[in-house]
């Protein structure tokens, strides 16, 4: 049970860490829907992975940042403990120095009593929660293998150095995907006999392919089993889904290639189509999602954001800033959450002080 410490201290900051990072980007978002960059869905999309990235490595950075303030500022804390710590001694925080370090211990000692199964509930909740994680990684692999038997049960039409373009009687839906070493467009086999829709299928896909979305949407869905009960997973997916899309009907009718009536009427053919088979609706990224109000409410905003495809240059120059600042107000936070060092000069004034609480105590017979 003691190794399961370290990881369970590292899926709490994880957490935590996604949900102060998600509420850095949905400030940033806020001045951006009332700035220029409002309708550049591309530039949203970027800076949004850029975030994301950030959350990915910030373990690794925390690490490098706590590392690199210890020896360029030795005596200046970094994390919320230690600044707590700091604070408590500077007389900032007037309780007891035993009350103050047992607050200070909390998170340790909770997880201790759990591994040691002194609390049930929270040792069931944590059993209900790895079943979770179980059933939720059974479900991506089943996922996983649908789209697998789609792409088997498939004919290969076209093939690019990188991509095979598929046709398929099982699905009627397009969507892109890819395996190990190749990509996938999977078309439904009825759609040959529409070429403007053929057309826009294609741009679509091929575009959503030279954007790297389908590795994102893969990376999501292999989180998605760590993070499935963290309600942030879900907001960050469904920001990234919807700014993936919008993003990409953006650069399709920028190429000038497709006029946005087409490419609209095009969406609303394939939204009012039913969908046949057994079609696998994660691991891969469609042409549109249907069958909910939510997925309604997307395609209505898709149509209406076909006609904001012009580049905002001047407006998009502020974009690395924001990216750095995002990236290291991120690093940052996840820095603050990590457990402090044991033997810092605070920490070993803070355990004189309650050690001579202790003796004060023994001496007055309590």
């Amino acid at each position: 049970m003691t190794a399961m410490k370290p990881v369970l201290d590292l899926i709490i900051d994880a957490n935590v860490v996604f949900l102060l990072a998600f509420g850095l980007w949905w400030l940033v978002q806020a001045a951006m829907a009332r700035s220029p960059l409002a309708a550049d869905y591309t530039t949203q999309l970027r800076l949004l992975r850029v975030v994301l990235l950030v959350v990915l490595l910030s373990p690794l950075l925390s690490f490098f940042a706590v590392a690199a303030s210890q020896f360029l500022w030795p005596k200046t804390p970094i994390t919320v403990a230690d600044l707590a710590v700091a604070a408590y001694l500077r007389g900032e925080i007037a309780i007891p120095a035993l009350e103050f370090e047992a607050l200070l211990n909390t998170r340790s000692r909770v997880i201790d009593m759990v591994l040691s199964g002194e609390m049930p509930l929270l040792t069931a909740l944590f059993a209900v929660l790895a079943a979770g994680v179980i059933v939720q990684a059974g479900l991506t692999v089943r996922s996983a293998r649908r789209v697998s038997r789609v792409i088997a049960g498939s004919y290969l039409w076209r093939r690019t150095p990188t991509t095979d373009i598929r046709l398929s009687d099982s699905v009627s839906i397009p969507f892109a995907t890819r395996g190990v070493f190749r990509r996938h467009v999977v078309l439904p086999t009825s759609i040959l006999t529409n070429r403007e829709d053929l057309r826009v299928v294609l741009a679509h896909e091929f575009q959503h392919l030279r954007q790297g979305d389908v590795e994102w949407e893969l990376a999501f869905e292999l989180l998605r089993p760590l993070l499935f009960w963290n309600p942030v997973y879900r907001l960050w997916k469904r920001a990234f889904d919807r700014l993936r899309e919008l993003s990409c009907d953006q650069a399709v009718i920028a190429s000038h290639r497709i006029t946005p009536r087409a490419y609209a009427e095009c969406l609303l053919s394939f939204c009012e189509r039913r969908v046949t088979g057994r079609w696998p609706r994660i691991m891969n990224v469609a042409f549109v999602r249907s069958g909910s109000r939510a997925a309604r409410r997307a395609l209505e905003t898709r149509v209406r954001a076909l006609e904001h495809t012009r580049a905002l240059g001047q407006a998009r120059r502020a974009v690395p800033v924001l990216a750095l600042v995002l990236g290291v107000g991120i690093v940052l936070a996840a820095a603050s959450v990590r457990q402090p060092g044991d033997w810092s000069q605070d920490r070993l004034m803070l355990s004189t002080i309650v050690n001579l609480e202790r003796l004060d105590a023994i001496n007055r017979g309590y």
